[in-house]
Order: structure tokens, then sequence, then C-alpha cells
């Protein structure tokens, strides 16, 4: 190749530099941009999600506070047992009664 050649082509990528930095520049910022929003959308996304939490945590206690709550607790245990039971089996519910009473109450002497 001809030295003149040579030069011409180095010549005709010269120009070709400052735009495609500029075009490398220009997709950075749009990144940079880009990502921003997106961290700005997680960060609403999560706010309003622990305000929903917070919120139904409050409407618990106060739903677990009632008196009717307290009232009804010793029907809400009766009949998880009873659903238990039917779970299990007589046998096998009455071996883990037994072994329960046992370590709540004899497990206790000292």
């Amino acid at each position: 190749m001809p030295e003149s050649d040579a030069s011409g082509l180095s010549a005709a990528n010269e120009p070709q530099q400052p735009s495609l930095s500029a075009r490398l520049a220009a997709v950075e910022a749009e990144r940079d941009r880009l990502q921003a929003e997106l961290d700005a959308r997680e960060n609403e996304s999560l706010a309003s999600w622990l305000e929903v939490v917070g919120t139904e945590s409050r409407v618990l206690g106060d739903m677990y506070n009632t008196l009717s709550w307290r009232v009804t607790k010793p029907l809400r245990f009766v009949r998880k047992v009873q659903i238990k039971a039917v779970e299990l089996g007589p046998s096998r519910f009455s071996q883990l009664a037994v072994a329960d009473l046992k370590r709540r109450y004899l497990g206790r002497r000292r």
C-alpha cells in the first residue's frame, strides 16, 4: 500500500473517533439515567409495601386485642385439637397427647 493511502485511512478514521466517544458518553449517560429511575421506582415500591405491612400489622394487633378475640380463644384451641385428632387418628393422637402432658407436667418436677 502506498503511504498516501495509509495516511488517508488514518485520516478517515480520526473523525469517527470523536463521534464514537460522544455516542459512548451519551449511551453511558442514558444508562445512568435509567438506572437512577429504576432505583427510584424500586424504592417507591418498597416504601409502599412497608406501609401496607405496617398497616396490616396494626389492624391485626387491634383485632387480637378485642374482647371477642380473647373470649373465643378457648374455642379456637378446641377446634385446632379436634382437627389434629381427625388428621392423626385416635391412636396416634392419644399417644401424642399423653407425651405432651408428661412433658408439660412431669418434666417440671425437680
